[in-house]
């Protein structure tokens, strides 16, 4: 027995030292390999989701045609304005910046009287933002939860909070 943990010891082969090296070597196996996934996986989605960076203007049939057939995958805001009405005004200027800092998310938006010549503009402006042609969030008098004079990076904090 004494002859044999001599012999095991003398080459350096010991279970304990091949553990220690077998353990190390999975850690940095699974950590390359995670990494490499993350990478790969990252660089997929970003590639097939669809890029904007642009405020759209749109028909009331074009923003529902839209509803229906964007891709399922990505957000889609839509601004309901009245150009009579500052606050459409200062969020359609911060939405245009906004869009371009938010590439895989399209932004359109609708003259809510012409989508319905009866609705009561005080509710706007109005955010709705989908996804994969559903109603996900109805923002009416979406500019009462920014502060008073608000830019883009306000907007955008906003709404990324709703896109999560």
């Amino acid at each position: 027995q004494k002859k044999q943990n001599d012999d095991t010891n003398s080459n350096g082969d010991s279970d304990d030292d091949f553990d220690d090296s077998d353990d190390e070597f999975l850690k940095q196996f699974r950590s390359q390999r995670l990494a490499q996934l993350q990478n790969t996986t990252g660089a997929v989605a970003s590639n097939q989701l669809p890029t904007f960076g642009s405020l759209a203007s749109t028909t009331p049939e074009e923003y529902v045609d839209l509803v229906d057939k964007i891709n399922p995958d990505i957000f889609l805001i839509v601004h309901l304005y009245e150009s009579s009405i500052q606050q459409s005004r200062m969020l359609h200027s911060a939405l245009e910046k906004v869009a371009t800092c938010m590439e895989h998310t399209k932004f359109v938006e609708v003259n809510a009287l012409e989508a319905n010549p009866k609705l009561d503009t005080i509710c706007l402006p109005a955010v709705l933002i989908y996804r994969g042609g559903k109603l996900v969030h109805n923002l009416v008098r979406f500019t009462e939860e920014l502060p008073r004079g608000f830019g883009v990076d306000e907007v955008r904090e906003v709404l990324g909070g709703f896109l999560s």
